[in-house]
């Protein structure tokens, strides 16, 4: 009898004990990894019609522009992490956040996105000014400045340094691997924290209603005939978002690397 006791204990003590329930929510880098090219494309191409769209629409205001990128990464960022910025998704490739042929498939959708949020804008613009008979599209439409001659260093800075705490918190996130909602909020701020200091420097270079010098974002800044075949346009709105957003997450990983290491 005793025997039978202990053999009992035995097979009681063998069975595992039920483990506890996994967390529902999922770290946003852990999703998009999952999810088809084709899905992504799609999601990286209606998010940045949807930022550039809103940028026009609020005139490049930090705060509205801001939350509607909070709105795009809680709507996409499980899908493709609602980069919707070519520069944001050139620091994640550098810093190995994303495949080179998911990166190169992001830009190209972002472009044509921003594109398309452009042309169907001025579609709209074009027919409310036919409608009204008061002004033309482009006076009507929002887009970039005409750069001041001799002032284009401290709008090339003024960018650069933007880009680098857009992507810093973009990055962290990432790194982090933080829920969507937390995703979108570090990222939306961030960009608003970005705008607000570069913004701060440009504004007195502004020397026409409805437009605008500071945008983190060669997609939107393309889109806003901010480029030409000039150095200066390349430079600002090309060169310093990419090198200041791989700046960002190159400073992140280090930040992140140093912290473990303490650890």
């Amino acid at each position: 009898m005793a025997n039978k006791t202990a053999i009992s204990s035995n097979k009681k003590s063998t069975v595992p004990e039920p483990q506890a329930k996994a967390s529902t929510v999922k770290p946003l880098r852990s999703i998009k990894k999952n999810m088809p090219m084709i899905s992504c494309l799609i999601a990286e191409f209606f998010g940045t019609f949807l930022l550039v769209a809103s940028i026009f629409a609020v005139q490049g205001q930090p705060l509205f522009v801001a939350f509607a990128l909070i709105g795009i990464v809680l709507i996409f960022g499980g899908i493709s992490g609602a980069h919707v910025n070519p520069a944001v998704t050139i620091g994640a490739w550098v810093t190995k956040n994303i495949g080179s042929k998911r990166a190169i498939g992001y830009i190209v959708a972002q472009v044509l996105g921003a594109s398309l949020a452009w042309l169907v804008l001025s579609a709209f613009m074009s027919g409310s000014a036919a409608a009204s008979a008061q002004t033309t599209t482009g006076s009507l439409l929002f887009h970039t400045a005409s750069l001041t001659s001799g002032k284009e260093m401290y709008i090339f800075f003024a960018e650069l340094l933007g880009s680098i705490i857009l992507a810093l918190g973009m990055a962290t996130a990432i790194k982090a691997r933080q829920d969507q909602i937390t995703t979108a909020f570090a990222y939306g701020l961030s960009l608003l924290i970005g705008l607000v200091v570069a913004g701060s420097i440009t504004a007195v270079f502004l020397t026409e209603s409805n437009t605008g010098l500071t945008f983190l974002n060669p997609a939107a800044a393309i889109a806003a005939n901010g480029l030409s075949w000039n150095i200066w346009p390349i430079a600002i709105y090309i060169l310093a978002p990419i090198i200041g957003a791989i700046i960002g997450f190159v400073m992140q990983d280090f930040l992140y690397t140093q912290t473990n290491n303490k650890n």
